[in-house]
């Protein structure tokens, strides 16, 4: 009995030593102390990079509190016992900074850096990377001189040759005040990559499996909120690995996975708020994204090189549309949206999201037809609202094809004038096979209209087309009907303005629409979708 108890007590002690909580403080702290009680607190972030982290501890800096310096934990959690970089007390959160600080051997200023860890939870902090004497590098481009600074990331996150790297949440942050360099998507807030040996016998194919987003308020950033990359991207629309494509690459597609972001706040970023490259079925939702592209060209969201991606709930609006004398590299914006399904991907999803008031159109499907291997194929755009985004409302360039549009309300008042609603336009390519069904079109400015280009075998059924509008396409089951809203009159500009969208009980809309194959069984707001569907975004 007593060897029992000596064991039961020898399992608590190590159990007790395995999960270890380190308190960081800058006001009592000291380097010298053992870090463990929050009477015994570290000071400085040069003595956490000195810490090799086991699964379960904890870092927890004081609130109130405010650190300068590059953050390098190191060490990996496991499963169900992440590593946790959090904060501990009361007021408000704590800060980190790095200031444009690089560490020795580094290539960019990162305030925390994780590099080949995974099991990780970074959480409720107040990120910053500011350098408020840097001065600007000369970049000599096509057209002019442009002036930028130094490549800045608030959280930095790599994986090199490290197979597949597990289980990292970002939880409850906010970060902000990062002055990084405009003429690269590959800085900002938050950036991921993954990256492989020059040396082609030592790679490793490697990604992610659980990436969470969650809570965090990313803004006032350059060029990027959030965005990340990968080595293994290479593919066709129809290649195997292995395979050679047309262009002499070696398909090697190994996406991520498990690719969350949920309830986060993106605000005025440079160019792009959110990047989600190389991935599949990653879930962008309840998302807000406002005020971007304030320097330079950039939709507010997108994926590339992903399958299944599926954006829902999220409202964008306000992107802002640069000209030449305000966008950094003097250029005229390209991209000013508020969604965008880009290039390699197949099967994305927009439903259900607000898409409003943006500079340059609400939503774009797009593939480059110079490049031998590009594709965009499959997306559908259902059970949306668009409403008064400046030039175009849906932007379709290039060689996309197989696009269903169905169940959207289009919207465009009266200060909106000279709108393209839809606009298919050569990106070295034209769209092919784009259907657009149950959609209600109601425009009210001067000069609005339709411009299909060269795009081929455009499918319109069941949609209803309300206002003033040049070049209507052809509809056999078109309507010219007020589709009577609750009101089409603008109200407050926030989520909840779409209500009034939603249509009366004597609408000629309901039951109006066509049964679409794959067709959602709710509507924007949960309704259940049951027989003949109505047009529009809601159902009576």
């Amino acid at each position: 009995m007593k060897r029992i108890f000596a064991l039961f007590v020898l399992f608590l002690g190590f159990l007790i030593q395995a999960q270890t909580t380190y308190f960081v403080d800058d006001l009592i702290g000291k380097d010298t102390n053992n870090g463990i009680s929050k009477f015994t607190p570290f000071k400085s972030i040069n003595r956490l990079n000195q810490l090799q982290l086991k699964p379960s501890d904890s870092i927890l800096f004081r609130r109130g509190g405010v650190w300068s310096g590059n953050f390098k934990p190191k060490g990996s959690g496991a499963i169900n016992n992440r590593i946790v970089i959090g904060a501990f007390g009361s007021g408000p959160a704590p800060v980190l900074d790095a200031k444009g600080g690089i560490l020795e051997n580094e290539e960019a200023s990162y305030t925390i850096q994780l590099f080949n860890q995974e099991y990780f939870e970074i959480r409720d902090l107040k990120i910053r990377n500011y350098n408020p004497f840097e001065e600007p590098r000369k970049l000599e481009l096509k057209e002019t001189i442009a002036y930028v600074n130094a490549s800045k990331v608030g959280i930095y996150i790599k994986g090199k040759d490290c197979g597949t790297l597990h289980d990292i949440h970002l939880i409850n942050l906010e970060i902000c005040d990062i002055n990084g360099d405009m003429s690269t998507k590959n800085n900002g807030g938050v950036y991921a990559e993954i990256v492989w040996n020059a040396d082609e016998t030592k790679r490793v194919k490697s990604n992610f499996d659980g990436f969470y987003t969650e809570g965090c308020y990313i803004h006032d950033v350059d060029r990027t909120g959030w965005s990340n990359t990968s080595v293994w991207d290479t593919r066709s629309l129809t290649s195997v690995w292995g395979e050679k494509l047309a262009n002499g690459r070696i398909h090697n597609w190994y996406p991520s996975e498990n690719i969350i972001h949920r309830n986060n706040r993106y605000e005025r970023a440079g160019a792009n708020a959110l990047i989600v490259r190389v991935a599949k079925a990653p879930l962008v939702e309840h998302n807000s994204f406002k005020y971007n592209g304030l320097k330079g060209s950039g939709n507010a969201s997108f994926p590339f090189s992903c399958d299944d991606a599926l954006f829902q709930y999220n409202e964008a609006s306000y992107t802002f549309f640069n000209t030449k004398s305000n966008s950094w590299d003097g250029k005229l914006d390209v991209d000013a949206g508020g969604f965008d399904s880009d290039w390699n991907c197949k099967n994305t999803v927009f439903q259900y999201n607000y898409s409003h008031h943006n500079g340059h159109g609400g939503i774009l499907i797009c593939s480059n037809g110079s490049n031998k291997t590009s594709f965009n194929d499959g997306t559908v755009i259902r059970y949306n609202i668009f409403e008064d985004n400046a030039h175009h409302i849906i932007r379709n360039s290039g060689n996309v094809t197989n696009t269903k549009i169905y169940n959207n309300v289009f919207f465009s008042g009266v200060e909106n004038d000279s709108v393209q609603l839809l606009y298919h336009k050569s990106w070295n390519g034209y769209p092919d096979n784009t259907a657009y069904y149950n959609n209600i079109f109601y425009s009210l400015g001067k000069g609005n209209e339709f411009e299909f280009t060269k795009s081929t075998n455009n499918n319109f059924v069941a949609n209803t087309f309300y206002g003033n509008m040049k070049n209507e396409p052809s509809d056999a089951k078109k309507s010219k009907k007020n589709p009577l809203f609750k009101s089409g009159v603008f109200a407050e500009t926030n989520w909840k303005s779409h209500l009034r969208f939603m249509l009366e009980n004597n609408s000629p809309e309901i039951d109006a629409g066509i049964p679409v194959e794959g067709h959602p069984k709710k509507d924007f707001i949960g309704n259940l979708v049951q027989g003949i569907p109505d047009r529009g975004a809601f159902e009576y």
